[in-house]
């Protein structure tokens, strides 16, 4: 009786480790590193340029700045001080008109004297965090390092202890996009992901 029960344990057992390592290949096969290759233009520069300055903590108190001025320039408006007016909403242009536009022709100004503008750039994902790889240099950050991920309208942006970013287009990753927001949604913290999914945009 007890070899007959100690062949049966030896059974499940092995049935029980045949089963492990079956769910771990499956496991392993469902991570496979995610590689995207992409080209940052001038269009995407400047949505990254304007999101980074005005989500900053100056950028935030502008923007307030430039509400208030609008209704301060409608308050004058209705009492007829149409100086106070005419300066209350000339900030209001400066702040959501001017300042944008000036940022966007510095940025195509850039990108224009840049030898190598929208040079390819190749992003690979894996458990062990992001590798960047350029024609000149490559480079990779841990995900403990990677720190705020955030998607814009047409950007998904991933930014590092150094507040350097990683820059991807969604037009050029539409395929991989869900598969690089699992990942980074199973790496980061919850706090530090504020990403939409593209159904979500839709």
């Amino acid at each position: 009786h007890k070899a007959i029960r100690r062949q049966r344990q030896m059974c499940i057992r092995d049935r029980y480790n045949r089963q492990r390592n079956e769910m771990k290949t499956e496991l392993e096969e469902d991570i496979m590193p995610i590689k995207v290759q992409v080209r940052v233009g001038a269009e995407a520069m400047i949505d990254f340029m304007l999101y980074h300055i005005y989500a900053s903590a100056v950028g935030v108190i502008t923007i307030i700045l430039g509400i208030l001025n609008i209704g301060l320039g409608i308050a004058f408006a209705s009492r007829k001080e149409f100086l106070y007016m005419a300066g209350a909403f000339a900030f209001a242009v400066v702040v959501f008109v001017i300042y944008p536009q000036t940022i966007k022709n510095r940025v195509k100004r850039q990108m224009e004297r840049m030898e190598n503008k929208e040079a390819l750039v190749t992003y690979i994902f894996s458990e062990d965090g992001v590798e960047t790889v350029t024609k000149d240099d490559s480079g990779k950050a841990d995900w403990s390092a990677l720190k705020k991920a955030v998607s814009r309208k047409r950007l998904l942006l991933l930014y590092d202890d150094k507040k350097q970013a990683v820059i991807l287009p969604i037009d050029q990753i539409q395929e991989e996009y869900a598969q690089i927001v699992d990942m980074i949604s199973a790496h980061m913290p919850a706090p530090a992901v504020r990403i939409k999914r593209l159904d979500a945009k839709q």
